[in-house]
């Protein structure tokens, strides 16, 4: 279903583009140009998919291989609006040079960000520092450092291989928990090396690692995903919660399970999860909720919880000056608050699609300080 959406997509993208340029360039045999505009992006997309299969097996050439592909997908979705305007002003003769001129640039510019994206959105990422300042926050809790991974996929751009450095760096920030939101792998064939990474790394955090469930932990088997991770000390965290102790005094993190319903429906069925992981939670109580939707730091907000951490949306993955362009999720990326209650979405640790501008990945540590 995902292969076939994928392909067709850029079917009808390499079509499109093909059409607009033969019109810019008021070429004879524009059946030629459309078919080897056609043939470069079904040879993009095909090459994406093939990678995702068989990167195991292949050398370092097929990585850098598939960054030029993914750059070609990404400049193909770019260029389709700006060549579409340059075909329309080519048909007026005083500005076709001009139109001409301006979908080469464009041709070109789409090209150049889809690649450095597709390269430098898969090397690239930047730890980020949240202060929490809490008021009563126990005294025992006063700079107490979690770090919250996410959206991982492990997969052929983020691989189980690169796992361990990436909780090490949770390790060396000093982070005394980690808390992981979700959509840890796409890969399932590596599900046992991932698993087995995090039980190696499970005694390095003084509290431990807790996780929520995603929305690709369905997709990809979640039972399976379950099976494996019940082998290691991970705590799961689905609608329920736990206490962390130190000097009698105690901080609770309650974790969610990811919704399905949608509109009002998905209100409720928010509602009635976020309940049911605050159940036996003292009233008054600091408590950290962890969640994969971002929608969930309305919940988080209602119910009190002095930091709420989600993923999901990778930030877009595609801004201007570290922010999004556009986004269909309330929440997308970076540190939201009530006035009182602070809630966080991170740019995810990796994605599916390596492909990122302006959003880099992130590992984001939180320092908590009684205010």
């Amino acid at each position: 279903m995902f292969e076939r959406m994928i392909l067709t997509l850029f079917s009808i993208l390499g079509l499109l583009n093909g059409v607009f340029f033969s019109i810019i360039y008021r070429k004879s045999k524009f059946y030629i140009y459309i078919a080897l505009s056609l043939l470069i992006s079904l040879a993009a997309a095909g090459f994406f998919l093939w990678y995702a299969r068989g990167y195991d097996s292949l050398g370092s050439w097929s990585l850098w291989l598939g960054y030029l592909m993914c750059g070609i997908m990404v400049a193909e979705i770019i260029a389709a609006a700006p060549l579409f305007a340059c075909a329309m002003l080519s048909f007026f003769r005083k500005i076709r040079s001009i139109a001409r001129i301006g979908a080469a640039l464009f041709m070109a510019m789409a090209l150049g960000i889809g690649v450095y994206g597709a390269i430098d959105g898969n090397r690239s990422e930047e730890v980020a520092h949240v202060d929490v300042y809490v008021e009563g926050l126990p005294e025992a809790f006063d700079g107490y450092k979690a770090a919250q991974m996410t959206d991982t996929h492990i997969g052929p751009y983020f691989r189980y291989t690169d796992l361990p450095a990436e909780i090490q760096r949770a390790q060396l920030e000093g982070a005394q928990v980690l808390f992981f939101t979700g959509d840890l792998i796409d890969d399932i064939r590596h599900m046992p090396e991932a698993a087995q990474t995090l039980s190696t790394f499970y005694g390095v955090f003084p509290d431990g690692i807790l996780y929520v469930w995603g929305n690709h932990e369905y997709y990809r088997g979640k039972d399976y995903i379950e099976e494996e991770l019940e082998k290691t000390p991970v705590q799961i965290l689905a609608n329920d919660h736990r206490a962390i102790t130190k000097n009698g005094e105690t901080l609770y993190v309650a974790g969610v399970d990811y919704p399905w319903a949608r509109g009002e429906a998905m209100k409720e069925e928010m509602d009635e999860m976020t309940d049911e992981a605050f159940e036996g939670i003292p009233a008054g109580a600091p408590v950290i909720l962890l969640a994969h939707h971002s929608d969930f730091l309305d919940e988080g907000f209602k119910k009190g919880a002095i930091l709420t951490l989600t993923g999901h949306t990778h930030g877009t993955q595609f801004g201007l000056f570290g922010k999004p362009l556009w986004t269909p999720f309330t929440y997308t990326r970076g540190a939201y608050s009530d006035g009182t209650h602070l809630g966080y979405v991170s740019r995810g640790d990796a994605s599916w699609f390596p492909f990122r501008f302006s959003c880099e990945r992130e590992l984001v540590i939180f320092t908590l300080h009684r205010k």
